[in-house]
Order: C-alpha cells, then structure tokens, then sequence
C-alpha cells in the first residue's frame, strides 16, 4: 500500500510538514512540562527556570531535550512515513558513497572558521532603520537571554556534565536540525524553485533564522549553505549530521575546557585570527573544497547515467 501522501505536490507536502511541525512543538513541551512533574517532582504551577541553581538547570535540560526531539525529531519521521514507502532513505539516510566527501565537509567545518568569525564581525555591524527599532530591541532581548540560557547549560565542571551538553547541545541538534533542513526543507525548496542553488540558500536562510539570533544570521546562513551543499553533493544525510554534530560539539568542548581553566582561548574565539590573510586563505580553501565535492558528485552522475 502506497503512503498516505506519497503523490501529493511539493506544495502540499510542504504545507503537512508545517502541521507536523507545529503539532510536533506543542507535543514536546507538553511531554517536558509532564516530564518536570513526574521526574523531577516539581509541580506544573511552580515549573521556572530560576528555581535553586541543581533544580533549575535540570528542569531546563528537560525542557530543552523534549523540545528538541518534539521539534526536530518526531516531525521529519512521521513526514517522511506518510510520504515514502522508505522513510529513512527518504530523509537522506543512505550509505555514504565517497569517503573524500565526508572528509571534506569536516574540513570545511574548520577551515572556514577565520570567514564566519569575519563574517560574524561584520554581522555585528549591521543596524535596522530607527522606524524598525522595536524589533532591534526584541531582537538584543532573545539574543541575551539566549546566551544566559546557553551559559548555564554549558558552564558545568565534570564529565558527566559534558556528556550531557554533548547528547543535547550536539548530537540532537545535529540530527534533528539536519532531519527538518536538509531531509525535508531543501529538497521540497529545490522542487518548488527547480533550482539547486535558491533550494539550498532558502533552507539556510531559514536554518539562520530559527536561531532568533540576528547579530549572528549571517555565519549561520553560510554554515547552513555549507551543510546543504554537502548534503547535496554527498546524497547522504550522514555526512552533514557529522559536520553539525562536530562544529556544535567542538564549541561544546572548548567551553568546557576553558571554563575548567585547561585552556586560555575562550569558545567565542576559537577559530578567529588577527591576520586577514588567512580570511583570505580560508575562502580559497571553503570554495576548494566546495568545488572538490561538486566535482565528485558530477563523476558519480555521469557514471550512474551510464549504468
């Protein structure tokens, strides 16, 4: 039996996905605020953010994994079930056909640091017009808050504190993000366009977006085209899961260590440089390695079409 909305348009699908999404959000803060309750023992009427410090930050990490998986997790697989005979190799869950790709995609996670530190900078330089001042505020206000929230959750001092930063500051962002932006989004955005490069930007753009960080949009849209690209030219969703995964994990890290005094260099600045030379060098590399993988792709295109 053929799914549900297996035949359905572009369009349509992308309008189901909405609802999912939707759907998805109210059902994982309703499972942390039951979860709060019952394993935390914290009552829904008291449920804060601000409790005693040991309390507080677990009622927020609970919060936070169960709108994760809500969010990102559950929508993309009920999605790709109502639209596929096969879920998972509908989300771009398939072998990874050229190992030179995977290798290049975490390349890139590193060597295009000193451009989005560039990019970033110049980001912060960016002001709305007086009439949008409002919105600039709202803006700097989510913004705090949001690496308020981020410092609590990464200030911790054991191991065991870190793994839990690793499973959900990396390993379910990684998955779960790339499931919702590149599973579902860019390929719906490439049909709907009939363009690869407007499907992939549009995705990252809405990647950047989400984040609710305009001071940071910029080096997020970039790292999102950087995921997408790979996505793409890889046809494996595995490949920019790892490249998420290690660029989340890696600021997770270094945190971590400079936080507990093992090193001086601070996360914000774990990649940025003095010399623009090597923001110079850092775009050749990017766009080396972007064309390597382009590259690739059209070998195995060519190939297959003989087959």
């Amino acid at each position: 039996m053929n799914p549900l909305f297996s035949n359905t348009s572009a369009g349509f699908k992308s309008f189901i996905f909405l609802g999912l999404l939707l759907f998805g959000a109210i059902l994982g803060m309703l499972a942390g605020l039951i979860g709060v309750a019952f394993f935390l023992h914290v009552p829904m009427d008291q449920i804060t953010l601000n409790s005693d410090e040991e309390t507080g930050l677990n009622v927020a990490r609970l919060l936070q994994i169960s709108g994760q998986i809500g969010l990102f997790i559950l929508p993309p697989l009920a999605y790709a079930w109502l639209i596929s005979s096969k879920p998972f190799r509908n989300l771009g869950f398939s072998g990874i056909k050229h190992w030179g790709v995977l290798l290049a995609g975490v390349a890139i996670m590193y060597f295009g640091l000193p451009l989005i530190h560039f990019l970033g900078e110049l980001n912060l330089q960016l002001k709305l017009p007086d009439s949008l001042s409002g919105i600039e505020n709202w803006m700097l206000l989510k913004e705090e808050e949001a690496a308020l929230l981020g410092e609590r959750f990464l200030s911790v001092d054991t191991i065991s504190g870190l793994m839990i930063n690793l499973f959900m500051v990396a390993l379910l962002p990684a998955l779960g993000e790339e499931m919702v932006f590149r599973g579902v989004l860019q390929p719906l955005f490439i049909r709907l366009m009939k363009n690869v490069h407007l499907g992939v930007f549009i995705a990252a753009l809405l990647f950047g977006m989400m984040h609710l960080q305009f001071y940071g949009l910029i080096p997020r849209v970039l790292l999102g085209m950087f995921l997408g690209y790979f996505y793409f030219y890889s046809s494996s969703l595995w490949v920019p899961v790892l490249m998420h995964f290690l660029n989340n994990g890696t600021a997770v890290v270094v945190y971590y260590l400079h936080h507990n005094g093992f090193i001086e260099v601070e996360m914000e600045n774990f990649g940025s440089v003095q010399n623009q030379l090597y923001t110079v060098l850092s775009v050749f590399i990017v766009v080396s390695l972007i064309l390597y993988a382009r590259t690739v792709y059209l070998k195995q295109k060519v190939t297959n079409d003989l087959l």
